[in-house]
């Protein structure tokens, strides 16, 4: 649980010290949940930018940030439904090395067949509190 947006960061970047290329990390959870707070811990630690330099890639639908890890930072909201054109290519920038995050993971959970990490993000009690849940799925 984290009670401020400071917090969310701090626990992704806490996670992403464990992280290695190849690795795919699915952040679900509804709008406003904090994904892309989580997703700017991640890139931060593994050395892509500043926090700040983290923003929703939802127009361009992934951005890219080179560092210890190459972090893959997508943002599946604008793909309501995935044709299978959309799960080929997602299939296939998965090949990529480096670390990819994906917020609305949810929507491609189904297609993977690989080994990931599902990190789930809810509203807590409190205004900026929040519910996370890491797990990893084989």
């Amino acid at each position: 649980m984290t009670h401020s947006t400071a917090e969310t960061v701090a626990l992704g970047r806490a996670f992403a010290r464990g992280l290695r290329g190849g690795d795919v990390v699915l952040l679900c959870g509804p709008m406003g949940a904090g994904k892309t707070y989580f997703a700017k811990g991640i890139v931060a630690e593994l050395g892509g930018g500043e926090e700040d330099d983290v923003a929703s890639p939802a127009y361009d639908i992934v951005h890219q940030f080179a560092g210890r890890e190459t972090v893959f930072h997508y943002d599946l909201f604008r793909m309501q439904t995935l044709s299978d054109d959309d799960v080929a290519w997602l299939m296939e920038s998965l090949l990529e090395h480096g670390v990819h995050v994906l917020e609305w993971g949810e929507r491609i959970e189904s297609a993977l067949r690989r080994p990931r990490y599902k990190v789930t993000i809810a509203a807590g009690e409190g205004e900026d509190e929040r519910v996370i849940v890491i797990e990893a799925v084989a």
